[in-house]
């Protein structure tokens, strides 16, 4: 029932890049220039492309462990190639939105159309269209960057409060949900402030957005954009991992560490028509 699915963040990826930055302007320039100047970045750099089949530190996994996921690989390719547009216009630090979507259908076709723009939500599905879907999208890519990124700072240095940091900024600039962007402005800022105090090592990217997921589902909790079938839990509830939880309502850090590595490492691959 629960699971991560490439379908979902390929779909929510591509509404991202594509349906919300269109939305901000015919001009993409200052804040929003740098916000998707920084998200894309990221994208290019730690947008998984295998899936695993245990939680073992990859310097210690076998090729049996692991399969590649196809499609994510060509779509990090777009990214890479994202990226590269951007850095052309870095020195005047904007560029015409026209522009931006046409050098994106022209680099998704180049590299065989990744993302599955009509395939339904595979996990993200919600039991009516208004449930889950995009936001679901979201949440799950953002989970699965921070925790492709904590593998990655196994065989390389990076900056994790930075590769946060590029999700805010996307959020804050791109999000065309007005009050879900405020909501999220105002947890990264006051109620869990997204700063040096929480995140200092790579894993606390991974423990920082699961905190901060578990307010917002606090916060959602029998709100009528909760889907009944889906209910906002303290994530992860006792039938994903018993072991992650100390009592009623505390958690085992180590546990919930574990279970993140495992549940945001093994990524259901695409499927044609593939459905829930």
């Amino acid at each position: 029932m629960y699971f991560v699915s490439e379908t979902d963040m390929l779909k929510a990826m591509r509404m991202a890049l594509m349906d919300e930055v269109m939305k901000s302007g015919k001009v993409i320039s200052n804040e929003n220039f740098t916000a998707l100047y920084n998200f894309i970045g990221v994208l290019s750099e730690h947008f998984p492309t295998y899936s695993f089949s245990n939680n073992l530190q990859r310097q210690h996994r076998s090729r049996r462990s692991q399969s590649v996921l196809r499609m994510s690989t060509r779509a990090r390719h777009v990214f890479i190639h994202m990226r590269e547009f951007l850095n052309k216009h870095l020195p005047q630090m904007q560029v015409n939105a026209s522009d931006w979507q046409q050098h994106f259908v022209n680099m998704e076709r180049v590299f065989g159309n990744p993302f599955p723009t009509n395939a339904s939500w595979v996990h993200c599905k919600g039991t009516r269209p208004q449930y889950r879907g995009y936001t679901c999208g979201l949440w799950t890519t953002f989970h699965a960057l921070t925790v492709n990124a904590y593998m990655n700072s196994l065989e390389r240095e990076l900056q994790p409060l930075q590769i946060l940091s590029s999700i805010k900024q996307w959020v804050d600039s791109f999000f065309g949900c007005l009050h879900c962007r405020q909501h999220f402005d105002r947890m990264t800022t006051k109620i869990f402030p997204m700063t040096e105090r929480w995140i200092r090592q790579p894993s606390d990217m991974m423990m920082y957005l699961w905190r901060a997921h578990n307010i917002v589902n606090q916060r959602l909790h029998n709100d009528p954009t909760e889907d009944p079938q889906f209910e906002k839990y303290q994530f992860p509830a006792p039938f994903l991992c018993q072991s992650c939880q100390i009592g009623s309502d505390h958690f085992s850090k180590k546990e919930v560490h574990r279970f993140l590595m495992r549940f945001y490492g093994n990524i259901r691959a695409y499927q044609p028509d593939a459905q829930t």
